[in-house]
């Protein structure tokens, strides 16, 4: 994950709902798949569930679009969709949600059972489940009509310490379908310790969404109204089933679009009470898209594919320097055997093709939305996660950070997703996992360049420069030997973006410092050797020790003071 220094400002402002309730706007907000639609303020914006880690009920989750539609301006409500399948019983094969990849839905059923408890097929059963709840209405029916749904009306109390009073106040409609249960709920948390119940303008809020659900058809929605050239690019049945999980993830969501790319599905969005943002956002997802797609062709230049375009070109085994220990000895010929077998098993995978992903590639218009769908920290404008290989970035990177930024974080993260693709082929030996000196210096290494005149040009890491020239000056920075073998906990410390610029420096002295003044061949050959490993045995702590095979301390100490000459050159910062 790319961290980048930010600062952001929140205005205090008035609580929005201020009025009488016929005052507000509101709009039809429809859930295809729990086959309700109903009516919701407009200042509740509605976000994509997480791909990959949708919770097993929730189908919908809206909330306050500002701090400002907060209860007090200072506590968050929501308004859920659940649905309970009638055949959720606890011996019942668990459904994965849309979203998640085909070949991450066995683990996520794995995950899922793992948590527990009685699964539910019904909304009582979920609730009854809940510990410290107080049920104040309990399913009271209530008639539909000629539009509006039939439902029971829930009410209960949740002592979850959370606002003013340390209390919630909860509200649900309960819809009756043939094979599943839909529930409708608001949650509010109470600001009186006196009363259980909502008063003045939030109480009519509350009943006007509880009172509007009407059914809602699974309709095709965005799928039905994509036109051919949005598409055009999915043109595979795997691609098709691919594009079909990441529509579904955005379905009925005000503000959000999406179009394909020959190797992402991009999902954008804008200001859903802006319509007029739409054409600009796509724009910009565009451009930001077909940039990736550019870089993507010079990742490959340097970490090639075989002509199925599907798996690494493997390197020859016999280029390795063998490092499988003693000769002599029980435990040395026992383990040859067993890194005899895994190399046989490799070996018959070798004509395997690998999968190929049509990976997810997300703009957020706006900051609070991009913090709000990946939970992350004040400061990261991008990330990409390996579990559901999907890649978010805030579009207005470049306000925040300066110009470039948003390029910056797509080709950092954009080499995450391509790496974490590249180094699993089907014939390595196990499942590499990179270091981080390697795989966040090359992230930078690869934001650093700009397309220009028709071909990319590195110009360096501007944001990376400061903190290179200050370590090199005062001396801190973690010695090679160290920062090459150090653990993902180590690195992301408190500290982190300093050894996220050491790490791209190393990368940037090993790849382009060869024709520097006394630079070793062998500091050239490390990310190649590093590469041979990782692919070939899938144990990068492996490829360490032989990138790095014979280095005595004097040697280490030659790579540093070589690296600090380097890092304080003009030609570090200029990339020529």
């Amino acid at each position: 994950m790319q961290r980048l220094p930010c600062a952001l400002l929140i205005a205090a402002a008035p609580l929005l709902f201020e009025g009488t309730v016929t005052a507000q706007k509101w709009r039809t907000e429809r859930v295809p798949d729990a086959g309700v639609q109903f009516t919701a303020p407009d200042r509740l914006e509605r976000l994509p569930m997480k791909l990959g880690e949708s919770d097993r009920y929730q189908r919908a989750r809206l909330r306050p679009k500002d701090i400002s539609d907060y209860v007090r301006a200072q506590y968050a409500w929501y308004c859920d969709v659940l649905q309970f399948p009638k055949n959720g019983a606890a011996n019942a094969e668990i459904e994965a949600p849309e979203g998640i990849p085909e070949q991450l839905k066995e683990r996520w059923r794995e995950l899922m059972a793992g948590r527990g408890g009685q699964r539910h097929n019904s909304f009582k059963s979920w609730l009854d489940a809940k510990q410290d709840c107080e049920i104040v209405t309990a399913g009271k029916k209530k008639r539909g009509s000629s539009k509006r749904l039939a439902y029971e009306h829930w009410e209960y109390i949740l002592e979850n310490n959370y606002g003013p009073v340390g209390k919630t106040y909860c509200a649900a409609a309960v819809y009756d379908f043939e094979e599943y249960q839909t529930a409708l709920i608001v949650q509010l948390p109470l600001e009186s310790k006196n009363s259980d119940k909502l008063k003045g303008k939030w109480k009519g809020i509350v009943k006007k969404i509880i009172t509007s659900g009407q059914p809602c058809a699974d309709g095709k929605g965005l799928s039905a109204a994509a036109s051919k050239k949005r598409d055009k690019y999915a043109d595979t049945p795997e691609r098709q089933a691919a594009l079909k999980a990441a529509v579904a993830n955005i379905e009925g969501l005000k503000g959000w679009d999406y179009f394909t790319m020959p190797n992402y599905i991009v999902l954008y969005s804008w200001d859903f009470e802006k319509s007029a943002e739409r054409s600009k956002a796509q724009r910009q997802a565009e451009y930001y898209s077909e940039r990736l797609e550019k870089m993507r062709e010079l990742y490959i230049e340097s970490y090639p594919l075989d002509p199925t375009g599907t798996k690494a070109i493997m390197p020859d085994p016999g280029s390795i320097p063998d490092l499988d220990g003693p000769v002599t000895g029980a435990e040395a010929d026992a383990a040859k055997v067993e890194a005899a077998a895994r190399r046989a098993a490799a070996a018959s995978r070798k004509d395997q093709l690998g999968e190929k992903p049509y990976s997810v590639f997300r703009l957020c218009a706006t900051y609070d939305q991009f913090s709000k769908y990946g939970q992350s920290p004040p400061g990261v404008v991008g990330w990409y996660s390996p579990a559901s290989k999907e890649l978010v970035v805030f579009l207005g990177g470049d306000r925040m950070m300066g110009k470039g930024a948003t390029e910056t974080v797509s080709y950092h993260e954009g080499w995450h997703q391509f790496a974490d693709f590249y180094f699993h082929p089907p014939e390595s030996e196990k499942r590499a996992s990179l270091h981080r000196w390697f795989d966040e210096g090359l992230g930078d290494f690869f934001g650093s360049f700009r397309w220009s005149g028709g071909k990319w040009k590195y110009v360096g890491s501007k944001m990376r420069y400061p903190s290179c020239k200050e370590m090199v000056r005062k001396g801190d920075y973690v010695p090679f030997k160290d920062i090459v073998n150090w653990p993902r906990q180590k690195f992301y410390s408190g500290r982190s973006p300093y050894y996220y610029a050491q790490a791209y420096s190393m990368i940037d002295f090993m790849r382009r410092g060869k024709k520097s003044k006394g630079f070793d061949p062998r500091w050239g050959e490390v990310l190649e050797i590093y590469r041979r490993v990782a692919l070939v045995k899938g144990d990068t702590k492996l490829g360490v020790q032989t990138a790095f095979r014979g280095f005595t301390d004097e040697d280490w100490a030659a790579f540093e003071d070589a690296w600090k000459a380097w890092v304080d050159s003009g030609k570090f910062l200029k990339g020529k």
